[in-house]
């Protein structure tokens, strides 16, 4: 006899998966519909509706050992929960910029003035083009229009990124933070990032260089996020100004130094693995492709 039936018999309940487990209580914490995107399991897609489904799901991830990452994201080996942000397109005026959430569309924001997204697709999500790779030089990150991010970091720590330094009007509250900034401006003065900030295109994929910019430019802490692959933080919101379309980023691979400042950079925000890259993702796509 069949375990599953002998259990129905018997009265009781087959054991339940972690993944199924996973599932049904991410179905019970959040509004927002969830859809199976593997028969096998192990890989969904919600469409979330607010930041506090993403944290309550985020949370969840981390308990059951589940990635969490855009649209694309299939880490190797591990179940993944993929978040559709288009849910979240709040867009608002704030001080001469603009307050964008993570789901506004390109055309919604290139409508708006912000000409840095004037050459993207227009379906694009704000979320997929902060992850996307782009070619603005070394120490130039300035140039990108974005001024601060809030974001959610792995283990679920909230915060807000931008002007550090003498420029910081808004001090860093939690202690996850306090611990990582001066662990990345440490990294930022070894040889792999020398080596990296000698090159005049930024050879690796995290922008490290952010943190050593070309003067008159101050420290921007939301920059390291500028091509992020949605593998250091889930974004929940970005005050952006209007700036010029980014150049495209170089491609060929990158050199060894580059390869190991990555991993470091990767390491010192999720050491946890709790977020997933996109698979295949590259440079943002221009207008007209999707």
């Amino acid at each position: 006899m069949q375990p599953s039936r002998r259990a129905f018999l018997l009265g009781r309940r087959p054991r339940q998966s972690s993944w199924a487990a996973f599932c049904e209580r991410l179905s019970l914490a959040v509004a927002a519909p969830l859809r199976d995107l593997d028969p096998a399991g192990g890989a969904a897609l919600l469409r979330a509706r607010s930041d506090a489904e993403v944290r309550r799901a985020r949370a969840l991830c981390q308990e059951y050992g589940v990635s969490l990452g855009l649209p694309g994201a299939r880490p190797a080996g591990r179940p993944v929960l993929q978040i559709d942000p288009r849910g979240l397109r709040a867009l608002a005026p704030e001080g001469g910029a603009w307050r964008a959430g993570p789901g506004c569309l390109a055309g919604e924001l290139a409508a708006a003035g912000l000409g840095q997204f004037a050459e993207v697709a227009p379906t694009c999500t704000l979320a997929d083009w902060l992850a996307d790779s782009h070619g603005w030089p070394t120490g130039e990150t300035g140039v990108s229009g974005v001024l601060e991010a809030s974001v959610l970091l792995a283990d679920g720590t909230a915060e807000v990124l931008g002007p550090f330094g003498a420029a910081d009007v808004r001090p860093l509250r939690s202690a996850t933070v306090q611990r990582l900034v001066p662990a990345l401006f440490q990294l930022a003065g070894g040889q792999d990032a020398a080596a990296c900030l000698a090159q005049p295109a930024w050879p690796a994929r995290y922008r490290l260089d952010a943190l050593q910019p070309r003067e008159p430019a101050g420290v921007n802490l939301a920059h390291l996020l500028l091509g992020h692959d949605s593998a250091l933080a889930w974004v929940e919101s970005v005050l952006l100004a209007p700036a010029a379309a980014p150049p495209p980023a170089a491609s060929g691979s990158a050199p060894a130094e580059a390869a190991r400042l990555d991993a470091r950079v990767r390491a010192l925000f999720d050491p946890d693995g709790v977020l997933a890259a996109r698979a295949g993702s590259g440079a943002v796509g221009a207008k007209g492709r999707e």
